[in-house]
């Protein structure tokens, strides 16, 4: 018998944590066993080859609210040319209204509800010896033109039992993200999120998870990113991951979500001793009204939660990706715009503004009514509007939410976004990108694709439009951070420049400069035409750091990491090489690391 397990992920650089599971616990002499992974983005006639190919006796899919639509249409089309293969889904797609899937699509013979390694190893080898099927437990399936559905399958409580997946060559995935976990479940009850259907939380032994970790660390993969729903629940055995993994030494990052406001004082302190650039954290805040928190049975203490941010954020070596939900119930476009402005003002590295998904199997979704929820037909199911958010309010989020992630998840322009809520929209980051977005509405620019290049100048357009009085500081604000996170060719239409007489004399002066030289990255500072290439004189007549006018232009040396493309330094007419953190704009950020 040839089994064939699939899925479909939503990008190429994901990887399928249940397939590689399902891959372990299903692997067997009896069966010859392939898998498969495909993305939405591949077309379904290609994906339909390599599955015909294979010629596959069993067809296993695992779904999700991005795959469930393209994995059901691969299904009746697969059926109509092998019909004798037999099919069967798994996954939170299917597993809470599996019999109304059966129902609706006549191609599909069996379902897998809830965690699968057990029950789908267990439904192959009744399969294969063509054996009675009913005391299978967590299966749905057709019998006698009949819908069954047998009894759920206990929640697997030793996790150590489970084959591991991770002990194979990673070297094709070195680009790719990696999905790990050391538990399953959560220990809250958010009535939005399917974690909630099963209480409690089981952990995987702990030398198998620094086995695992220690084995995974040593390809130097782009990203391990932990699937834990909140990593510090056990803060003692969280304390003793991260220092595992940290004392690894790799350049992997490790992606983790936690619970901001459970940190204690001594977690606190040794998050603060971490190397940089190893962790990542998420942390969902939602939201910051209380009466919309309380509806979600989200617990959540918004002063312990802020201060322990602000502590995380200080330290500089966690890179800090903060959540909010909008259409929570009881929460309206107004307070909405409070709680963004409260997220805000904890300057996250990424601010995800995301909006509600009713979830099949969620408490919320059995909820709707009560709530008046209107959302999507198909997934992934998203809110349309409710007794207290519109539609029209609800566009007008999506499009602050592409504005947000454009400017400011993507780092382009740190510098000019501070100064322009601090100075101009007096600390209110809502109302700008509130204000921005309507420009682009205005302006048909929703729906077009835009170099990066023509973003500056949108943007420089946008404040000028808006605040044509401020219009030298727009242009020399964004040209510094053009020129810092952008090589500049090509430069930015709108954007005026500065050329003095013998403008090109201190470059000229610095390439004779011994101590400038020798303050370069050594990797590429071996010629002067060498050096040449990755620096760039800019005059300002005002002062990106102080922000401040000048009697007299500044000449700025930009200095280009040869493969990231962006600036490692900038240094001014005195020869100090200077490094900015934009992110608070603040000039005390801005420290001097070389002198010449």
């Amino acid at each position: 018998m040839k089994v064939v397990v699939s899925t479909l992920n939503a990008k190429y650089i994901h990887s399928s944590l249940a397939l590689a599971y399902l891959e372990e616990a299903c692997h067997s002499d009896n069966w010859e066993l392939e898998t498969f992974e495909f993305t939405i983005n591949d077309k379904l006639d290609h994906i339909m080859t390599s599955l015909y190919r294979s010629q596959p006796d069993v067809l296993c899919f695992s779904t999700y609210i991005w795959n469930i639509e393209e994995t059901l249409s691969l299904c009746q089309d697969f059926k109509k040319i092998s019909p004798q293969c037999l099919i069967i889904l798994g996954g939170p797609e299917v597993s809470y209204d599996a019999a109304t899937v059966l129902q609706e699509h006549p191609c599909i013979d069996y379902i897998v509800r809830g965690e699968g390694e057990i029950t789908l190893c267990q439904l192959l080898g009744q399969i294969l010896e063509e054996k009675d099927i009913d005391e299978v437990k967590g299966i749905t399936y057709r019998y006698q033109g009949q819908v069954m559905e047998n009894p759920d399958r206990p929640l697997i409580t030793e996790l150590g039992s489970l084959p591991s997946p991770f002990r194979r060559d990673f070297t094709p995935y070195k680009d790719r993200v990696i999905y790990y976990e050391s538990s399953r479940g959560c220990p809250f009850n958010c009535s939005y999120c399917l974690s909630s259907t099963a209480r409690g939380v089981r952990f995987f032994p702990m030398e198998r998870v620094k086995e695992e970790l220690q084995y995974l660390l040593k390809y130097e993969l782009r990203e391990i990113k932990l699937v834990d729903r909140t990593f510090n629940c056990n803060e003692k055995r969280a304390r003793e991951i991260m220092q595992f993994i940290a004392e690894q030494g790799s350049s992997t990052r490790v992606h983790l979500e936690i619970c901001a406001d459970l940190l204690s004082d001594e977690f606190i302190a040794f998050l603060g001793k971490l190397p940089a650039d190893v962790f990542n954290f998420e942390i969902g805040i939602q939201s910051t009204c209380p009466e919309a928190l309380q509806a979600v049975h989200r617990v959540s203490h918004w002063e312990t939660l802020r201060q322990n941010i602000l502590q995380l954020r200080s330290f500089n070596n966690i890179h800090l990706h903060l959540d909010l939900i909008a259409g929570l119930p009881y929460e309206s476009y107004t307070s909405f715009q409070d709680s963004f402005n409260n997220v805000f003002s904890l300057q996250p590295h990424m601010l995800q503004l995301g909006f509600l998904k009713l979830l099949k199997g969620s408490e919320i979704y059995r909820q709707h009514y009560e709530h008046g929820y209107r959302f999507q037909t198909r997934p992934p199911y998203q809110v349309l509007a409710n007794n207290y958010i519109s539609y029209d309010e609800i566009i007008k989020l999506q499009q602050i939410e592409e504005v947000l992630n454009r400017y400011y998840n993507k780092n382009i322009v740190p510098g000019t976004i501070a100064y322009a809520i601090n100075k101009v929209y007096h600390g209110n980051a809502f109302a700008f990108f509130e204000d921005f977005a309507l420009y682009w509405e205005e302006n048909e620019l929703f729906g077009r694709g835009h170099r990066r290049v023509k973003e500056y100048d949108i943007l420089l357009n946008f404040l000028n439009f808006r605040w044509p009085d401020r219009k030298k500081e727009w242009n020399e604000l964004i040209k510094y951070d053009f020129l810092y996170h952008n090589l500049p060719h090509p430069f930015p239409q709108g954007i005026e420049r500065l050329e003095p007489d013998g403008a090109g004399d201190l470059l000229n002066t610095r390439l004779q400069d011994q101590a400038f030289l020798s303050s370069l990255p050594g990797d590429w500072a071996d010629s002067r035409y060498n050096i040449r290439k990755h620096l760039h004189l800019e005059y300002f007549i005002f002062d990106p750091i102080s922000l401040t006018f000048l009697e007299q232009p500044l000449p700025l040396i930009f200095v280009y990491h040869p493969v990231k493309k962006k600036a490692v330094g900038v240094i001014n007419e005195a020869g100090d090489r200077l490094i900015a953190d934009l992110y608070n704009n603040n000039q005390t950020n801005y420290k001097i690391f070389c002198q010449s």
